[in-house]
């Protein structure tokens, strides 16, 4: 298995983009276009990755709070996961079984972690998608604000918004399934990709008005470039969309996305 990540500890200037990508999947990751007008603990608190299996592939994004290490270690968590969602074999667990519990190891971990020493206030967001082509088969899931969205030959869909309270993984007070995990999985038939982004992309007076529109966007930019580079250069220019919105309206806030596009 292959494994990427970008962390957000390492990535701190404003304005920057910070960039891995291999095959198919690609990351960016930014502090934001401008600076934050809201309290924060560290300056990038998000993390993103992918692994490379010879079944499949994840893609995961963390939007931390209150410090970065929930987020880094809920995408060293999933992508762990990975090992056993994207080997030869399918999984031979349903979707809804293995997600919600990749999500309890992830709420356990961080608030095992606060009580040895992490700062307690950290917590984190958490979107991520598994996808088998073999299989012809992709399934997600989300905790709190972060986007999953399908692009295909119809309009850029999110899957499963966020539409309630907003919840973390970490927060002590909550067991993982009393945190809202939104999940489905279908046929990759019509699907030309994928885009994983936090709500630096969305969050209102911060990022873009129309979040999948911008996805659609960012996919016809790459579209333009060698096939090889189309995954890097639609996850940079997704990312620049977001800091552009940063800058327009002088408030900043992280990035991270993750794409994957079909060859």
């Amino acid at each position: 298995m292959r494994v990427g990540a970008l962390r957000g500890q390492d990535h701190t200037g404003i304005g920057r983009i910070a960039c891995v990508a291999e095959g198919s999947v690609a990351l960016a990751l930014s502090r934001g276009g401008a600076a934050k007008r809201y309290a924060y603990v560290d300056p990038n608190e998000d993390a993103v990755g992918f692994a490379l299996g010879p079944g499949g592939l994840v893609l995961v994004v963390a939007d931390g709070h209150g410090g970065h290490q929930a987020s880094e270690r809920a995408i060293g968590e999933l992508l762990a996961h990975a090992a056993g969602w994207t080997g030869q074999r399918p999984p031979d667990v349903p979707w809804e079984h293995a997600a919600l519990h990749a999500v309890e190891k992830v709420h356990d971990g961080i608030r095992a972690r606060a009580a040895r020493g992490d700062p307690p206030g950290s917590r984190t967001t958490l979107s991520f998608a598994l996808v088998r082509p073999a299989e012809d088969y992709w399934a997600w899931a989300s905790v709190g604000d972060s986007h999953v969205f399908r692009v295909s030959d119809e309009p850029t869909i999110e899957c499963g918004p966020n539409t309630g309270k907003l919840l973390f993984l970490g927060a002590p007070s909550r067991e993982a399934d009393e945190l809202g995990l939104r999940l489905g999985h279908e046929p990759l038939i019509g699907v030309r990709g994928l885009a994983l982004a936090s709500d630096g992309l969305s969050e209102r007076g911060i990022g873009v008005a129309d979040p999948a529109a911008a996805v659609t966007d960012a996919v016809t930019r790459g579209a333009v470039h060698p096939l090889e580079l189309r995954p890097l250069e639609t996850a940079r220019a997704l990312t620049e969309t977001s800091l552009d919105s940063h800058r327009k309206q002088d408030a900043g806030d992280n990035i991270a996305c993750a794409v994957w596009l079909r060859s």
